[in-house]
Formats: C-alpha cells, structure tokens, sequence
C-alpha cells in the first residue's frame, strides 16, 4: 500500500494526534488543553524518568525540553518509535486509525487512485489541493507589511537587513503581515503564502507559513524555549522559487521557506519543501527533474548544519538520484541554514558551500548496518573521527584576489580552494624578499609559503593549478623573449664586453635542484616562484643515503630565508644572503603517501608544507569563464606587488598587535596540549604561516587600494588569522585522513611496532620477511633499539620490549 502524505495529514485533527502519541508511548492520560508542557515521552526516544516533552496536539508537533532535544511532528515520532520508512509510517497511522484514505498504486510515476473529495484535478491531470486561503486575504497580508504604520516598517526592515530578502522578492512572493489581536500566542504574524507547483492562473495557494513577529523587539516572538511560534495552514507542499528566468546555477534544495526566499534574493534558483527536512515526496523529485536549471547544472541539497538536516539530506538526495538528477550534498557549518549563511557571509559564502557540495553517491551514502559496523571496527571509528573538509574562507581575500578566484573555479569548475592555496603561493613569489613582517625586534618573517594541492589524476587540480599560475607563467615567458633579444644584440657587438652580459629576468623555474636555484637566486635576487605541476619527483628525490639530508636542510633555509649556501662543481661556493623561493604545485594521493618519509619529518621539512585535499566534482561544461575586468584588477594587484621595492620591513600597527599577541598566545596554549608528532609541529608551524599570511595579505590591500595603512593594520591580521586557521585544519585533516602520522615513524619503529611485548628472534625473522626487509638490516636495528633503550636481550634468541 502507499498513501499520499497529504492526503493522510489533512485528515488528522487534535484526537488523532493525540491518540497517535498515545500508542507511541507519550504520557498524556489527564492533560487537557491544545498545548501540553512535562509530558513523559517514549524511551525510544531516549526519555528518561522525568517528562520532558512539550506537545502541541493541534499540529502533532513535540519536542523534548530534556537532554535529547528531540523535535518532529507525529510523523516523526511513527518513524522513529517503531523503526519504520516514512510509505510505512503512512500505512501504521491509517491502519492504527482505522482513515479512510484512498490507497496511490504508482506505474511509471503515475498514480492510478481516484482523488480525495477534497482535491481537485489541475490542467495536467495531477491531484491539487483546495486553496487554504484566498488570494484576497494573501493581498490584504501583502498590502499591511508594505505599508507605512510602524509594524509593517520594523517587520520589512528585519526582512530586508537582517534576513536578507529584497524588495523584489517581498512583492514577488507576496510576503504579508498578519494582525490578529485575540491570538494570545501573538499579535503580529510574518505570512508566506505557498502557491501550488501546477500553476494555473491565478495559482492555488495549497499552503501557509507564518511566524510570530515581534515590532518592539524588531525580530520574531519566540517561545520559552527558543523557537519560533508557527501559524501554519495547509499540509507538506514543494514552494518553487525558481524564477520563469532561471538564474545561472543549481537548484537549491533547502530546509525552510526563509532559506529559500533569501537564496532568490541573492539570485540563486531555490525550492523547498514546507513541513520540515523529512518530508520530501517522490513527485517533488519527479517535478524537479523537469527543471531546465536542474537539467542542465543539477540540484545542491543545502540542509541546516544539524543533525536532522545531516541525516535526512543523503536521503532526499537518494530520491532525487533516483528521479535521474546530478546531485550534490552541501555540507553547511555547524547550526547554520542557509539564511544564515547569506546573512553572516553573502553570496560568495553560499556559492563557496555549493561549488564544494559532494557529489551524492548511493553506494558511498548507504548507511552501514550495524553488523558492517562491527566488522569495520577500529577502523570505522578511526574514519569517523577524520574531520569534514571546510570551504576555503574567500571573503577573507582581498577583493580583485577573491573575484579572480572565484570567477576561476566557477569557469572549472572547482572547490575555489584548489586554485586559491595556490595563488595564496603566487602572491608571496610577487612579493618574494622585497619585504618582511617584523613581530619584534628579533623575529621577522618573509612572505614565502609552500602549499600542495593534493588530487586524484582526472580531477581538476592541473586546470585549477594553471589558472593560479597563468600570470607568473606569462611574466615568465615574456621575461624569455626579453632576454634573447637582448643577448642577440650583445652577441651582435664586436666586441661583447662579459661584464655587460644581460641576465634573464626569472619569475618561476620547474627546477626544483638547489644547484639551480642558487644559480638563479644569484641572478635574481628578489625571488623566483618554484611552481611544478607535480610535485612528486622534488619531493621523492630526498634520499637520506644519498645527499638527501642536506638537501633538505637547504631546502629548510631557504623556506626560513636565512642565509643558504652551496658548493657548485666549477662555479666555487654561491651564498644568498635571504633567499626567497616559495613553492606550489600538485601531487597524487598515492604518490604523497609514497614519496613522503620519515626523513622529511626528521628534518622538518614535511611541516612546512600545506596541504589542500579538496572534493572533486564531476566534470560538466560550464560556459562561465574569467572576464577580462576580473583579470585586469588582478593583474594590477600582482604587478604592484613585482613592484614594491626591495628591504622594506613592515610593523604591526599597535590595534593589530594586540590581536596577534593574543592569538599567538592562545594558539601556543593549544599547542602546549598536543602530543609530540608531525601534527604538534604543523600546527605550529602555521603560526609563523600566519604571521607571512598578515604580510601578503596587507600587501595586496594596500595594492587593491583598500588600506593606505604603512603599518599591518588589524583588518589585515583578522584576515590572515581566518586563512591561517584555515590551512593549518586543512593541512591537518589531510594528515589524518591519508596517514601521514604514521608515515613520519622510522621503518625500525614501524618494525619494533609489530613485534610482541616479549619475542623469539624466529618470530622478528618472521615479520622482516613480510615486509622485506633484509636480516642484516633487522640485526642492525636491534642493536639500535638496545642502544636506545627500547629492546632488551633476556637472553640469546629471546627479547622484550621495555
């Protein structure tokens, strides 16, 4: 049997609700009255001795005032009480209630049941609701809340500047202002009428959502528990917001009617369905499906960031999956919507949240049975514990940097992380040594940076990577013809003169050898940028037995800028006095895990890089592309930067100092509670990256035009602090989630690892072979290991770990 949740709602009244909590298990024996307060829930529901629960039975609607902060309508409660899917939650409450509801047996997608009396059959043949409420009184709502008496001005302003609706989208969707004074729930009411999704002329309004407001206080009326006060009309219906023009972008599955009349606002194409996250019906799908904007760029589920939203957004994003969309599942921050998204960060941080929505995948989705739970042990627990990739923080750029950024990865598309980390690298090569942050008289920071974009092959970080770098690699080329007719016309002298040699001017190399770059570094002073699409072989070529150690400790200086010297064959000793080298490129998944060893940890090199391991995204053609404005803003940015003169030395203004001594001090505590590792030593690590972050970003201000400040001001440091914390999360999620902790102990501690407390040499020999490595070596390392303290020798063939 399958029912029609609608049809099934609209038959249930106050007795119904209260007899279906009833048999769930709810308290409500010798209570009277509509709204009821201490009811004693279900231990289903995790209720305890004492009755927690609040329960409206005018609308079925409960929550628990106790420590489980459960909240749902009877539906939920069916669902949740007895274990059941929402098609077996319908038939329970039909049957417990003995409804007579015409049963909906499906073909194709289309219902072969006759239609409740109280429907009517639109143009096309589908079943559509009576209207809850006529046109006349959606008018006289709409005309009160744009008109002039003081209650309409505060409620109109509240929705424009603090929810961020426009006036456009008030008149269009015909927002209203209720007044009723005999309600002693409240006396002001935000009304949004919900037309039917048929259409029709003029359209059937199937639905109302209203929300106390509250003049004087110029918000919402809430109740004693926080929430707002609901006046609703109408059962569960799909509130189309996608304009007759759609705009550029995905449809916009959200949670709430406010969610989606904001996202319109920002000109996003937005829907959503009316009764809360768990009631999505298949036919909302279907109607979806036969969206052009849909179609052709997909739906992005962008539930609130709770855990109601987080459980039932793969669900509805399944259903969806299943009407034939491309679906995405954004993942918002934690007690966030959608409004509050647009409120607190606009439409770039919105857009930001959709272009790293995860591509939805049934197999990936399907929650785990708890057998498969158990199977999985440590190891699923370990993978639940890796924290969720964040979308980079883009309004923390400054403007021209954040509209190529953006406009970048939208032309990809891609997360805006994979070409930002990257451009952040861009920057400081433009800056290179041509300035220093100075925290204090004896610590300065320059402005290089290392950051790695780590990517599966076939995903977009090789594009991502090249619009990052496109500028440097056309200086580059540039610099090249440059140089050959100049050394053409030297060569076409008679008599050359060696000391007038011209020497190429160099803004990036793929030469990661340190020969090369001194040679370089020599030539150029101020800096090159070291940008390689991949980034394995520089990594990889650290071979602790053949030179690679110092290789490193080079590698470490010049990441320092403190003086870095070499020894070239022929050429005597080269020294650079303040080397500036900042590195970006792209590595595999599999190839960091295999290039990347314990001697880049030894030597802290691995620390000093940061890592970004954004989602990938299938790729669709986008006609979006980098306009030649937004290039040309950047492009000024960074040729202001190439141009700021050499040995300057930046302070902190004394508001920005204040901020950074406070953040170092509390990120340093935070650092004082971490265990001893790699992950201790990126996080700290990325307070000196914040410090270079404050420069680069001030810089580029200043060359933007928006601060003429000659000092690091605060803004700057603000800026840089959310960036900053930014790439050290991310750095260390990728740590956590590729290994790369365990990656930093030595093969004779990973050995010693796999050998019992107390062991025969037999059982060492053993475990050597399977991970081969040779006797001799195995030897080696137990003379080591007693040395150290670790192993002891209980006798011959017998030792113990201490």
């Amino acid at each position: 049997m399958s029912y029609d949740a609608d049809d099934v709602r609209a038959r249930l009244d106050a007795h119904d609700h209260k007899r279906i909590l009833q048999r769930c298990g709810f308290g409500i024996n010798g209570q009277s009255g509509p709204e009821l307060s201490g009811i004693l829930g279900p231990k289903a529901l995790g209720e305890g001795d004492d009755g927690d629960f609040f329960v409206n039975l005018e609308t079925g609607y409960v929550y628990d005032h106790g420590p489980t902060d459960y909240e749902g309508d009877v539906f939920d409660v069916v669902r949740d009480v007895q274990g059941l899917t929402f098609p077996e939650t319908l038939e329970w409450i039909v049957d417990e209630l003995n409804l007579d509801v015409e049963s909906n047996r499906r073909h194709n997608g289309q219902s072969t049941g006759a239609s409740s009396p109280e429907s009517k059959r639109s143009p096309n043949g589908e079943s559509e609701p009576e209207s809850v409420v006529s046109h006349e009184q959606a008018r006289r709502w709409h005309e009160r809340l744009m008109g002039d008496t003081d209650a309409a001005q505060v409620a109109r302003s509240y929705l424009i500047s603090e929810r961020g609706l426009t006036t456009d989208v008030l008149e269009a969707a015909r927002i209203g202002l209720a007044h009723s004074p005999d309600d002693y729930r409240a006396t002001w009411w935000i009304m949004i009428p919900v037309p039917h999704r048929s259409g029709g002329s003029p359209p059937t309004l199937v639905a109302v959502k209203g929300f106390a407001f509250h003049p004087a206080a110029a918000g919402w009326k809430r109740n004693e528990d926080g929430r707002k006060i609901p006046r609703n009309a109408g059962s569960a219906a799909l509130y189309d917001l996608v304009p007759s023009d759609p705009k550029d972008g995905p449809v916009i599955l959200c949670e709430g009617e406010l969610d989606a009349l904001s996202a319109l606002s920002h000109g996003f194409n937005a829907v959503t369905g009316t009764s809360g996250a768990g009631t999505f019906r298949d036919e909302w799908a279907a109607y979806l499906a036969c969206l052009a904007p849909a179609q052709s760029r997909g739906v992005v589920v962008a539930f609130d960031g709770d855990e109601k939203g987080r459980e039932w957004g793969p669900e509805h994003a399944a259903t969806l999956h299943e009407a034939g969309l491309d679906v995405r599942v954004a993942s918002l921050p934690d007690g966030q919507d959608v409004n509050d998204v647009l409120v607190s960060g606009g439409r770039d941080a919105l857009e930001s949240h959709l272009t790293q929505a995860e591509p939805f995948s049934p197999t990936e989705q399907a929650p785990a049975s708890e057998e498969a739970m158990q199977r999985a042990g440590v190891e699923e627990k370990e993978q639940e514990s890796v924290p969720s990739y964040e979308p980079f923080p883009l309004r923390a750029l400054p403007g021209p940097v954040r509209a190529y950024v953006q406009a970048a990865s939208k032309a990809l598309p891609a997360p805006p992380s994979m070409v930002a980390v990257p451009t952040l690298s861009v920057l400081s090569g433009a800056i290179g040594d041509a300035a220093r942050l100075q925290l204090k008289r004896s610590w300065t920071e320059p402005a290089t940076l290392w950051t790695v974009l780590v990517a599966p092959s076939g995903s977009t970080k090789s594009p991502a990577f090249s619009h990052a770098v496109r500028p440097v690699f056309r200086r580059e080329s540039e610099a090249r013809d440059e140089h050959e007719r100049a050394l053409s016309e030297w060569n076409a002298q008679e008599d050359p003169d060696l000391q007038d040699r011209p020497v190429r001017k160099r803004f990036r190399t793929g030469d990661a050898t340190p020969e090369a770059v001194v040679k370089i570094l020599e030539e150029n002073p101020r800096g090159v940028l070291l940008a390689r699409d991949e980034l394995g072989a520089w990594i990889g070529s650290f071979d602790r037995y053949v030179n690679g150690a110092a290789d490193l400790q080079f590698w470490v200086e010049v990441w320092q800028g403190t003086q870095a010297s070499r020894d070239r064959a022929g050429d005597g000793n080269t020294t650079v006095d303040t080397p500036a080298v900042p590195v970006t490129g792209t590595i595999q998944p599999g190839t960091l895990k295999e290039k990347l060893d314990e001697i880049h940890f030894d030597t802290g090199f691995a620390a000093r890089l940061i890592f970004c391991k954004p989602p990938t995204k299938p790729k669709r053609w986008t006609e979006a592309d980098v306009s030649r404005g937004v290039r040309d803003a950047y492009e000024r940015v960074l040729s202001r930067l190439y141009s700021t003169a050499r040995g300057q030395t930046f302070v902190l203004s004394p508001d920005a100092k204040a901020v950074w001594i406070e953040y170092f001090n509390e990120a340093n505590r935070s650092l004082e509670t971490r265990p001893e590792g790699p992950a201790k030593a990126v996080a700290a690590k990325g307070i000196t990256h914040t410090a270079r972050l404050a420069l680069i970003l001030h810089l580029c201000r200043k060359a933007s035009g928006e601060t003429n400040s000659d000092k690091v001001n605060a803004e700057s440091i603000e800026i840089a602090l959310q960036i900053g914390k930014w790439l050290t999360d991310e750095t260390l999620r990728v740590y956590h989630k590729m290994g790369l902790d365990d990656t930093a102990v030595s093969p004779m501690r990973r050995f010693l690892q796999r050998l019992p407390d107390s062991f025969k040499t037999a059982d060492a020999k053993e475990i050597a072979e399977e991970d081969d490595i040779p006797e001799s070596t195995m030897y080696d390392w137990f003379n080591k290991l007693q040395e150290s303290g670790a192993l002891e020798k209980i006798k011959r063939g017998l030792y113990c770990k201490t």
